[in-house]
């Protein structure tokens, strides 16, 4: 069975001759071509929301902390390499304070605004999944990124920056279903937004704590996925399914024989600090 990819002008003349000759067509959307990715299909980033709007949502987001929770916000979920995640009550939950790092200490301390001390260092606002992953990334492996809107964009980032150096360094990414890479520990795995739902309509990202390419598992940390404890308090928040076809790997949001997910969400990839040999740009 043979594919074609098409471009915009050529479609509707292949398309016809395809019906003709009976041959299966894919039509390919537009996509985004970024340094050091691994795979292909990477979709581009959706527009923004109109300011109306993500100031309505905001609004909705900070009463929505106190009530509804799964678990009480704040109390601890779980621990994986030294950062600790807590429950944010729910996912559309944003409560306006922020959480910086003690680069002497170690210590992690929480602010409503910036303290405007040299040796504390920004991680996020607070139990959101983009402050977990920075947390995880900042303790264990001395580095950071960017600013984003929402967990989806990290995908699209192309550096990161050593938070004891300053210097910035490239990173890479894989897509899913197309990446010849696997997830290895420290790579953060990013879900795709979807606005239909508020619970995802931001994305997501968790950190792979663990692999298991054998029993087709990662084992992922997280804060903000679904709040609930973690299935492993000291080591990870839950599993997730990861498969081979060929040589490409594809991640689900799937627990280790789940079949069905009506909670869960796609996810789009994963991305990592650049090394020459573990992508193929």
């Amino acid at each position: 069975m043979n594919f074609f990819i098409i471009n915009k002008a050529l479609s509707k003349a292949l398309l016809l001759v395809a019906l003709i000759c009976l041959c299966p067509v894919a039509v390919a959307a537009e996509t985004v071509e970024l340094p050091h990715t691994d795979g292909f299909g990477l979709m581009p980033q959706l527009p923004p929301l109109e300011k109306n709007l993500q100031q309505k949502l905001y609004q909705q987001s900070r009463q929505s902390c106190d009530t509804g929770c799964a678990t009480p916000f704040g109390q601890i979920l779980g621990k994986a390499d030294g950062a600790v995640g807590y429950s944010n009550c729910q996912s559309i939950c944003v409560k306006p304070e922020y959480s910086f790092l003690n680069l002497t200490t170690g210590e992690i301390s929480n602010h409503t605004k910036n303290p405007q001390q040299s040796n504390l260092h920004y991680i996020g606002v607070i139990y959101q999944c983009v402050e977990y992953a920075r947390k995880w990334w900042m303790k264990n492996l001395n580095i950071t990124f960017g600013s984003i809107d929402s967990a989806y964009q990290i995908l699209y980032l192309s550096e990161g920056q050593n938070i004891r150096t300053n210097e910035f360094f490239p990173l890479a990414r894989s897509i899913n279903g197309s990446a010849k890479r696997a997830p290895k520990r420290g790579d953060l795995i990013i879900y795709a937004p979807d606005r239909s739902r508020a619970n995802w309509r931001h994305g997501h990202v968790a950190v792979v704590v663990a692999v298991d390419l054998k029993a087709g598992t990662l084992s992922v940390a997280e804060e903000n996925y679904d709040n609930k404890p973690w299935q492993d308090p000291e080591h990870y928040s839950r599993k997730i399914s990861i498969f081979k076809t060929g040589n490409y790997y594809t991640v689900l949001d799937l627990a280790p024989g789940q079949k069905i997910h009506s909670k869960g969400a796609a996810i789009s990839g994963w991305i990592y600090p650049y090394k020459l040999k573990d992508t193929n740009p």
